[in-house]
């Protein structure tokens, strides 16, 4: 009978192991994934009022509860990358970029943004869904090796 524990616990040692991994935190993951799924369906939003006949549809008061959302998830990200250790720079660099990155976008919006028809500003949603999936790969990286590989 103790042979019989002592092997059930040599197998469950065995098959659990920590694994640590610098720079992945799940709060980081969620919350960018979520905020790129939030961008896109306000770009799309933003994109078909510059494209109808209303020239106020598009004012940055009109899209205030979005933006207020988009302040509150990157205070969350860089409070989170804070706590990262200094092994975890690329990661808080990243968190900064995106966060400059969406309020750039947000002055952009705030400054106004002109009508047009034929422009859907694709380039603009291209650039700054870049600088979500960074972290998001980096992120997935992290998360499945524990390591960044450097090419």
């Amino acid at each position: 009978m103790k042979t019989l524990i002592y092997t059930l616990a040599i197998f469950l040692i065995a098959g659990c192991h920590i694994t640590l991994i610098t720079g992945y935190d799940p709060v980081i993951d969620e919350t960018t994934t979520n905020m790129k799924k939030d961008f896109n369906l306000h770009f799309i939003k933003l994109m078909r009022t510059l494209q109808d006949e209303d020239s106020t549809n598009q004012s940055f008061e009109k899209f205030q509860d979005y933006y207020d959302n988009m302040e509150v998830n990157l205070i969350a990200l860089s409070d989170r990358a804070k706590f990262l250790d200094t092994k975890s720079t690329i990661v808080k660099k990243q968190v900064i970029l995106l966060d400059s990155t969406m309020h750039v976008f947000m002055n952009m919006h705030r400054n106004g943004l002109r009508d047009s028809r034929i422009d859907d500003r694709r380039d603009i949603k291209n650039a700054i869904n870049s600088s979500f999936d960074a972290v998001i790969m980096l992120q997935e990286e992290l998360k499945s090796s524990g390591t960044i590989k450097n090419n």
